[in-house]
């Protein structure tokens, strides 16, 4: 099929998967009107948390990171060199970093906005600022501000769920924090605390570190 063949074929192509998601955004409209009518607000500031899959991970992670980067390095401390441990600080941060987002992770709202937990710090959003919240394909929740898309939690994607029949836990979270942001009746009526908010996951390096540290000692 030849240049001019092709065009007229993803033009259709490309029609028809913006059909499907002005069809898939009536329907989720439909769905938050839903939710709207039939949603009080809650007691307290909700929270949404990894759970028991998301905890998993993190730990078979942090085993794989032990044992395919620290060991070698561990095992060849007499030959390596300098720029060996220096690397091997870093691969630790940013493994932290990487657990902590699998099996850590926590978003909380308030009357005022949303926090986020993240590395180095928890973002807050204001309301004034969340347009909605959408779950994207890979599992992650994209707070829409008009500017920039910060992005929260970690979800077992859509289709893996319908696979598994599994409840879409992240889109159901999405949607609350989309009629949050609409509906000012449906916040909660205090903000959490910093006890509910988290602390940044930085506050977990110190001890990755000095799980390397012992284990260069011990062997």
């Amino acid at each position: 099929m030849n240049s001019s063949g092709r065009a007229p074929y993803a033009r259709a192509r490309r029609a028809a998967r913006r059909d499907a998601r002005r069809q898939r955004r009536r329907i989720r409209e439909q769905r938050l009107t839903v939710l709207a009518q039939e949603t009080a607000p809650p007691a307290a500031p909700p929270s949404w948390r990894a759970g028991r899959g998301g905890r998993v991970l993190a730990i078979l992670w942090c085993g794989q990171f032990l044992w395919f980067v620290v060991r070698p390095v561990v095992e060849e401390k007499a030959d390596s060199t300098p720029g060996d441990w220096i690397f091997l600080g870093w691969a630790t941060l940013v493994a932290t970093w990487i657990a902590c987002r699998l099996g850590m992770w926590r978003v909380t709202a308030g009357r005022s906005g949303v926090w986020i937990r993240r590395f180095r710090t928890v973002t807050f959003l204001p309301w004034r600022q969340v347009s909605r919240v959408d779950m994207r394909r890979d599992g992650l929740l994209e707070f829409f501000d008009g500017h920039a898309r910060p992005t929260a939690g970690l979800y077992g994607p859509a289709r893996l769920n319908r696979i598994l029949g599994r409840p879409d836990a992240g889109q159901g979270a999405a949607d609350i924090l989309t009629i949050m942001a609409r509906h000012p009746r449906l916040r909660p009526g205090t903000d959490p605390d910093r006890r509910l908010r988290g602390t940044p996951f930085a506050v977990w390096s110190p001890l990755a570190l000095g799980i390397v540290a012992l284990t260069s000692l011990i062997f």
